[in-house]
Parts: structure tokens; C-alpha cells; sequence
């Protein structure tokens, strides 16, 4: 069973390729040393979770429902269950589980601050950050780090999240 917490999984989704001829990356990745990852390979989310050592990409069927406080995966089942504040049962999901190798992550994820005078970011993906910091501060406070014009930016969402956000060639 995999446990996620609702801000590391809905930035999870944010990033996550939808309908990519990378089957892989079409869903959320779960690391058996408690990572959950997704990548659209412009961008890229990590966060923590609870994987009890399982290693796992999967594709959640349903569209989350508006609240609730974080969601449980069990991949014997293929469901995935959302549970509220009140530790109450909101929905019950197929989930899909994707056969396929996830993208070296911590390779693209090894980051080296420096020094950067300028970088090209497409603003969509400046936004969706944006939009996941709020999935963990609800005044939607975040660092942005850089390294080189043609390094990823890093925005630090949480204590253990952050989104990679990879530079536009301009």
C-alpha cells in the first residue's frame, strides 16, 4: 500500500504527461525509498510518500474529488482511495498500473545553485508551480533556485517537494 498526502499528489498530477507516446511518464511514480515523481519531461514534481519499499507507476482513473486530505493506493487491488480530514471514505478509484521503466529522475534532479544572469521558462509552467505551492501554503510562498541558462530551475514547494522546471531555448 502507498499513502500520499493531497498536496504532493495534485502537484503529482499537475506534472504528469497526459497522453504522451512516452507511455511511461503517463502516470505518477512511486519509489520504493518513499518518493512519488511525475514528469511531462519539461517539468518535473518530487515530493514524499509512504511506499513501504514498493516501486510503481500508476495512472488514478478518476478525477480527485475537491477536498479531501490525502489518498491511499493499493496496487493488489488496483484502487486508489481518497480519504478526508475525518478520516472518513470519499472515493474509491480504479487505478491503472503502467508497466514501463520511470525516466532516471535523480539524474535530472541533481542540483548545483549558481550564479545566472538570465533563463528563458515558458509561463505556464511558472504558473503550475504557482498552483502547486498552494497545494501547500495557502499563500502560495515559494524559492526559486537557478543554476545556468540551460540547467533546470528549481521551485521549492514544501520541506521535501519541489518542481523542476527545465529552461526554453530562446
Amino acid at each position: 500500500m502507498i499513502t500520499v498526502k493531497r498536496a504532493e499528489y495534485l502537484s503529482a498530477l499537475t506534472c504528469a504527461g497526459v497522453k504522451d507516446v512516452r507511455y511511461y511518464i503517463n502516470g505518477i511514480f512511486f519509489d520504493s525509498e518513499g518518493f512519488i515523481v511525475a514528469t511531462d519531461g519539461h517539468r518535473l514534481f518530487c515530493g514524499k510518500a509512504t511506499t513501504e519499499g514498493e516501486s510503481v507507476i500508476i495512472n488514478v482513473k478518476a478525477k480527485p474529488p475537491a477536498k479531501f486530505d490525502h489518498v491511499i493506493i493499493n496496487t493488489e487491488r488496483h484502487s486508489a482511495t481518497f480519504i478526508d480530514d475525518k478520516a472518513q471514505e470519499v472515493l474509491t478509484s480504479p487505478i491503472e498500473i503502467i508497466d514501463g521503466r520511470f525516466p532516471d529522475w535523480r539524474r535530472v534532479s541533481h542540483f548545483k545553485p549558481g550564479k545566472v544572469e538570465a533563463i528563458g521558462i515558458h509561463m505556464p509552467y511558472l504558473a503550475d508551480a504557482a498552483k502547486c505551492s498552494k497545494y501547500f501554503d495557502k499563500k502560495a510562498n515559494g524559492v526559486l533556485e537557478m543554476q545556468d541558462s540551460a540547467s533546470a530551475t528549481r521551485f521549492r514547494l514544501g520541506q521535501d517537494a519541489y518542481m523542476l522546471i527545465m529552461p526554453v531555448r530562446m
